[in-house]
């Protein structure tokens, strides 16, 4: 596990007092956070940290429906095993040799499309019907 320096990484504390502005926050972005989350937190409590700061960041940015459970939760597990899997590499190395974890379309090797869009997978976790599908 990492150190609580990794909570104080500038991104990081920007992302929680809600001071990016949408053009700063991307995907890459939010998988930085996570990693800074998940290198110093337990699992669970990363979970839990990352998940109230990404929707009070959509809620500031006027789009609170972006938020999505699911998907949140589907790519906090994968980069946590990956982590697990890579405990040597840093951020930049870990995306290099998991290049899925980079991909938008992740959930979707769990989850089918009407999975993702129900109302209920996008307020809370959902288990997927399916097991995973490998990249194409």
């Amino acid at each position: 596990m990492g150190t609580m320096a990794d909570l104080n990484d500038p991104l990081v504390v920007a992302f929680e007092r809600c001071t990016l502005q949408p053009h700063e926050f991307h995907h890459r972005e939010h998988l930085w956070v996570a990693w800074c989350y998940l290198h110093a937190l337990p699992f669970e409590h990363a979970l839990a940290r990352f998940t109230v700061h990404v929707q009070r960041l959509a809620a500031h940015f006027g789009a609170p429906q972006k938020y999505h459970a699911t998907i949140t939760w589907v790519y906090l597990l994968e980069l946590d095993a990956a982590m697990r899997e890579h405990p040597e590499l840093g951020f930049d190395a870990l995306l290099e040799r998991r290049p899925e974890l980079g991909d938008k379309q992740l959930a979707a090797r769990w989850y089918d499309a009407d999975e993702l869009a129900s109302p209920a997978a996008r307020v809370r976790f959902v288990l997927p019907r399916r097991a995973r599908r490998s990249a194409a």
